[in-house]
């Protein structure tokens, strides 16, 4: 038999078992001076009366009563141990039967407990959705709940092995665009850009930005072209060509940087250009062809494994930077998001149904995966206490409402002993 012994509770456990304990005192006093009261009673009738008339009636209710409290008092003590030490057999009934009731006890927690109809019926009940949806809408909780969000998330990003991070990441890259159509992608995404005219100040940068590079390469430009020119041409006519030239080319960009003009048509043959690619990017199998395959030389280069690697750096060091402030942005935002999330379970019918749905249905298949486990965690949990301190837990559990048991039984026995005298005294 095992003796393991169990750490005393400590703080407002202690606290509330020792007023159990106090309580259950009390009740046995009251239970054993009633006892006492009616022994005494009896046997001061006994000595100062005849056993006649109304003497008989109070002697027999008082004998009547011993029996009863003392009968009581033996079945309810021989629950947890020996009366008065004796050995008496099937007296100290748990700690003969501890293991035994320990096996019924987690029987009983399986089967009226952990059911799963029983579990899923109570939190239906419960409505945990809106209940957490109400505490996650108040400020200082949804800032609790983000600080710890943000220090697990600094923590992971801390603890977590770089080439783990990398790899997992690369991989998922990796897969997401090997499935991905990239030249019809790109073409819906241009033809979403140039349907709604956002293309028009792209192309007017593009034109400033080349405009810019033409006047700020001018001398580079010169010299080249004088350069690759005939030897046999005179130098001065090299500067008036390549100025015609070059002052054309600037001409040419003018007028396409403004729609409309009169006579141009450059800007609205980029538009055509642009309108052909993106109809070739979706339809024409050569381009799309031409695309996979500089997709898949990308997926092979060693670029995409350094891209990801800088990727999580950032956001390594951005994580733990914003995990680490109190004030940042991270938790600004997690913050937010806590109080949206409980506010749209509060308000929103179909999400709360939704999560109360499948909170029930979790704790179902957790009862059902786990029932065994606990119904033999209540039993193995009982089976290491000592006996005395089983019989001790359960008596602190029951023995207040089990003292009524003796007292119900002086009172009970006292009135049946009156009947029973008044029975023979008209039977003769």
């Amino acid at each position: 038999m095992s003796t393991t012994a169990t750490t005393a509770p400590v703080g407002s456990s202690a606290a509330a078992e020792s007023e159990r304990r106090a309580d259950l005192a009390r009740m046995k006093q009251r239970a054993t001076g009633l006892l006492v009261l009616v022994a005494a009673a009896w046997l001061i009738l006994l000595i100062t009366t005849e056993d006649v008339g109304w003497a008989g009636y109070a002697i027999a209710a008082a004998e009547a009563g011993m029996v009863g409290g003392l009968a009581d008092w033996f079945a309810v003590t021989a629950v947890f141990r020996h009366p008065l030490g004796l050995p008496i057999p099937h007296t100290a009934v748990v700690a003969a039967r501890k293991d035994q009731f320990g096996e019924t006890l987690g029987q009983f927690v399986q089967e009226n407990f952990l059911a799963p109809e029983v579990v899923g019926e109570q939190l239906r009940r419960a409505d945990i959705a809106r209940r957490l949806g109400a505490v996650l809408v108040v400020p200082d909780t949804a800032e609790t709940v983000a600080g710890h969000v943000a220090e697990f998330l600094g923590r992971v990003a801390r603890n977590a092995r770089d080439d783990d991070a990398i790899s997992l990441i690369e991989t998922e890259v990796r897969r997401r665009l090997n499935t991905l159509d990239v030249a019809p992608t790109v073409g819906r995404f241009l033809e979403v850009l140039t349907v709604g005219g956002h293309h028009e100040e792209l192309l007017d940068e593009l034109l400033g930005v080349l405009d810019t590079f033409l006047l700020e390469s001018e001398p580079a430009l010169r010299d080249r072209f004088v350069a690759d020119a005939p030897w046999w041409l005179p130098e001065p006519i090299d500067d008036v060509i390549f100025q015609r030239l070059f002052t054309g080319v600037r001409n040419i960009l003018a007028g396409a940087a403004t729609p409309g003009e009169d006579g141009d048509g450059v800007r609205e043959q980029i538009h055509a250009s642009v309108d052909d690619f993106v109809t070739r990017l979706r339809y024409d199998p050569v381009l799309i062809q031409r695309a996979e395959e500089l997709k898949q030389d990308l997926l092979q280069s060693e670029q995409v494994r350094q891209w990801v690697s800088a990727v999580w750096e950032e956001i390594k060091g951005r994580l733990q930077a914003e995990a680490a402030q109190p004030e940042s942005v991270l938790r600004a935002r997690l913050t937010s998001g806590v109080v949206s999330a409980g506010q749209r379970l509060v308000d929103d019918d179909a999400t709360a149904d939704r999560v109360n749905q499948l909170a029930v249905q979790a704790a179902r298949a957790g009862a059902e995966q786990f029932k065994d486990e606990l119904a033999a965690l209540v039993s193995e949990t009982v089976s290491r206490w000592d006996s005395e301190e089983t019989s001790d837990r359960l008596e602190l559990l029951l023995g207040r409402d089990l003292q009524f048991i003796r007292i119900n039984g002086t009172v009970v026995g006292a009135a049946a002993g009156l009947v029973i005298h008044l029975v023979s005294q008209l039977t003769g």
